[in-house]
């Protein structure tokens, strides 16, 4: 079976792929909330719901223990479902792992940057296994062999301070001397070789297209060790006389601060080399500079990014002429850009990349190892005969792309190699928290900041101390973690770095205790992680960049409170300000004074106006509209207007009706009128009184202060008119003229009389009003009393709750509902 899948995994993966999708599509269209209801109507359902639950726990257990094999982390046994719950932070964690692995598996598939030595977690801890030498003993010496980098002439510095000064004790092939081209600590030292770099021409039978050389098999060549300095020299005189050279190195970082160049392999077309470079005399692999530095000789390499600054870094060796065949597959845009590809592709040989994982300081190292090994260059100069040929093939007079390939070789030889400075403030350079920061998106509280700033210094204070890798003392999950649970007990930090602490940690538990209790109280009024990542007035303090797995994150500064509709109003109303032309957004600050903006086009349709434009409506409108449906209060001055226009237009035979305001001399905007509206359901007979409040305000007010109704009728500007034209009327006769002075006395004395009962009355219900209601002598309402002290109180009538209980309908037709009938059914979800 795994024969096949190795043979045709791609259908093998599809198969999977669209198994799964069958199942997420049917497990999708069924509610979680439903499961009761459909294992309680069907007992077949459950069982096999049941039987389901218990193989994906297995499955899960499996892929745990798989996903932890070869590893100290110790998988969760997952007996049901509840212990998902349970054990979910361990799950997380195998889960970080695999992520951690992932990232290094890109890297080393996109060929950037080489496989450096592999992390605690990704190499077995068991014991030797007697008879099994290659892998076991690499297991065995990872933690039983003493260091070298103790026996090193020139131990590394893992406190330096300044910028990198090269090593370099002289400088065949200079163009500038060393002394000129070194610099010095105050203005910082430069690369040794970067004029030589610089003004670099490759031969010109580099840019000449040729057969490819064919390489020798591995079987009928051997390649040479080099472990002494007369070896050494030995090699040196044989490379002098190529003109290509293959390179490659296997470097260690896990018992190492910096790291450290284990094992440089050298291969021309007809014989390789594989040098030792843990030796203490390591620094006399200087005088290799009498090649690497010759510009008559072409170095071939293959993702070169990593091997310059380490070259120069343990060796002190610089390289002019460098081709990185990395770019050369970059521009011909292969499937993959990796050494194994070039590998299988080129010399249809298999790279057994399961020994990356080596620990390269063992010695003597095995055969299988050095097999390994000599495979990296010894395969490269014919892989670079083929990238050769194809470059000149596909290039074009417009794109040459032998040239680009040429020029970013070039870029990666003028690396410089950097101290490892620690900035516990700002988080930068290449030991800092900051590039681990922005590796994933983070929430942290001031709190939680300021703990992950201190165990990542602390973590590599104890690094540099006990020279060894940051992620053999803590990986980087565990930081992470830390923060996150902030544990102040020893035994709730132990749980917390549970499954992957060593031995360093574990002694040091009460001062990494004692350091996130410190953190805590000073990181409450510290720097924020928004603080930290939006820059102040162009102040350096904050980075224009925010976590790589939130790559748009902007910190915006809060403007208001308000939220909901006020903040829609409140940006509505910013709209209809007139604004003056806005500065561009910089995308890398913070934004200030944002205000929401109505688009007249659309993004979606391209730049099409709106059919009919956006009137805003004004305030009489827009109260008539509120009025339709709000009973909202009119002034008594617009009702007043209102009521004369009526009764104008109805033609009324009102006596003041078509009197001008101004002749009364009252204003009608300084005196409300006082209006009845009558029911229509009433007589149309009108009273003493009603004519009374027919007559203009300014009547009224002398008859309410006690004037003399003939005295108000009389000094009425109205009534004289009226009375001055009855008199002179001469159609009228004398009788009439009196009946009709008398109807007027008498229609004053009954409007006097009613006002003096109006006023009494105005009066017991002021003086009621100010009273408190007396509840004890009140009317029932639950038992009235008759209105009349003759009439008799009819007996009153008693509820019955129960008077209408059988009164119902005839309901539904029993053949329709006495049984179940047979088809679809449906859950309906509240």
């Amino acid at each position: 079976m795994d024969a096949d899948l190795l043979t045709d995994f791609k259908s093998f993966q599809e198969l999977v792929q669209s198994s799964l999708v069958d199942v997420t599509r049917s497990a999708g269209q069924v509610a979680s909330q439903d499961l009761g209801f459909h294992r309680s109507s069907s007992e077949k359902l459950s069982r096999s719901l049941d039987r389901q639950n218990a193989h994906l726990l297995r499955l899960t257990n499996n892929l745990l223990k798989a996903a932890t094999k070869d590893t100290p982390i110790k998988p969760p046994s997952l007996q049901e479902q509840d212990d998902i719950d349970d054990s979910w932070r361990r799950i997380v964690d195998i889960v970080d792992h695999l992520l951690e692995k992932s990232d290094s598996a890109l890297d080393e598939f996109s060929g950037v940057i080489k496989r450096q030595s592999p992390a605690l977690q990704d190499t077995p801890q068991s014991s030797p296994r007697p008879g099994k030498v290659p892998r076991g003993l690499q297991t065995w010496a990872r933690d039983s062999m003493q260091k070298p980098q103790q026996f090193f002439a020139v131990k590394p510095d893992n406190f330096p301070t300044g910028s990198f000064k090269p090593l370099l004790q002289s400088k065949p092939h200079a163009i500038v001397p060393l002394s000129e081209s070194l610099g010095d600590a105050e203005t910082g030292y430069k690369h040794p070789y970067a004029r030589e770099i610089e003004e670099y021409t490759f031969p010109p039978w580099v840019k000449e297209a040729r057969p490819p050389i064919p390489f020798t098999p591995l079987s009928e060549s051997k390649a040479t060790y080099v472990d002494t300095e007369e070896g050494v020299v030995e090699m040196l005189e044989e490379l002098k006389s190529a003109k290509e050279i293959a390179i490659d190195l296997e470097h260690h970082d896990q018992h190492s601060y910096i790291g450290m160049v284990s094992l440089m392999q050298i291969s021309t077309r007809e014989k390789d080399w594989i040098v030792d470079t843990l030796k203490p005399w390591r620094q006399a692999l200087q005088m290799l500079n009498e090649v690497f530095a010759d510009p008559e000789i072409l170095k071939v390499f293959q993702g070169a990014s990593m091997d310059m600054i380490w070259l120069q870094r343990d060796l002190g060796l610089y390289v002019v002429g460098l081709f990185d065949t990395f770019y050369a597959s970059s521009a011909l845009q292969f499937p993959a850009k990796s050494l194994k590809y070039l590998l299988q592709r080129f010399a249809n040989f298999e790279a057994q990349k399961q020994f990356q994982l080596a620990d390269w300081r063992i010695r003597p190292l095995p055969q299988e190892l050095l097999d390994y090994a000599r495979a990296d260059t010894h395969f490269l100069l014919n892989i670079y005969d083929n990238l050769r040929n194809m470059l000149l093939e596909a290039s074009t007079p417009q794109n040459n792309m032998l040239d680009y390939v040429l020029k970013e070789s070039q870029k990666v030889a003028l690396q410089v190699y950097v101290n490892p400075i620690y900035d516990a403030e700002t988080g930068q350079g290449p030991a800092g928290w900051l590039a681990l920061l922005t590796q994933r998106s983070s929430n942290f509280s001031n709190e939680q900041f300021a703990v992950f700033r201190a165990i990542h210094a602390w973590r590599d204070n104890k690094a540099r101390h006990a020279d060894e890798g940051v992620q053999n003392i803590l990986p980087n999950r565990f930081i992470w973690q830390i923060a996150e649970a902030m544990p102040t007990s020893p035994y709730s930090f132990s749980q917390c770095c549970r499954g992957g602490s060593n031995k360093i940690v574990m002694d040091s538990v009460v001062e990494l205790v004692q350091v996130v209790k410190d953190a805590k109280f000073h990181g409450k009024n510290g720097k924020s992680i928004q603080d930290f990542f939006k820059p102040q007035n162009g102040d350096a303090s904050g980075v224009g960049f925010a976590p790589r797995r939130s790559r748009h994150l902007t910190w915006r500064k809060e403007e208001t409170s308000l939220s909901g509709v006020a903040a829609t109003l409140q940006h509505v109303n910013a709209d209809k300000v007139p604004q003056t032309a806005t500065p561009p957004l910089d995308h890398g600050g913070p934004v200030e004074n944002s205000v929401a903006a109505r688009g007249m086009t659309s993004r979606f349709w391209g730049n099409v106006s709106l059919r009919q434009p956006q009137i805003l409506p004004e305030a009489t409108s827009a109260l008539s509209a509120l009025a339709s449906i709000l009973p909202i209060p009119s002034s008594s001055v617009e009702v007043a207007d209102e009521d004369t226009r009526k009764v104008a237009d109805s033609g009324s035979s009102h006596p003041f009706a078509n009197q001008n305001p101004a002749n009364t001399g009252v204003s009608p905007v300084q005196t409300p009128a006082v209006f009845t509206l009558n029911e229509l359901s009433r007589s149309k007979k009108r009273t003493a009184s009603d004519a009374l409040l027919d007559h203009p305000p300014a009547i009224r007010t002398k008859e309410l202060n006690g004037a003399s109704s003939s005295d108000s009728l009389a000094s009425s500007p109205q009534t004289l008119a009226s009375t001055s034209d009855l008199a002179s009327s001469p159609s009228r006769p004398s009788d009439s003229i009196i009946e009709e002075k008398r109807a007027s006395k008498r229609l004053a004395k009954e409007a006097k009389q009613a006002l003096k009962t109006a006023k009494a009355q105005a009066a017991t219900a002021a003086q009621a009003a100010s009273q408190p209601f007396d509840y004890a002598n009140a009317a029932s309402f639950l038992h009235p009393t008759s209105s009349e002290p003759g009439e008799k109180e009819p007996a009153a009538k008693r509820m019955n709750p129960f008077a209408k209980v059988l009164d119902t309908g005839t309901g539904a037709k029993q053949n329709k509902m006495g049984k179940e009938l047979a088809g679809k059914s449906m859950t309906f979800r509240s």
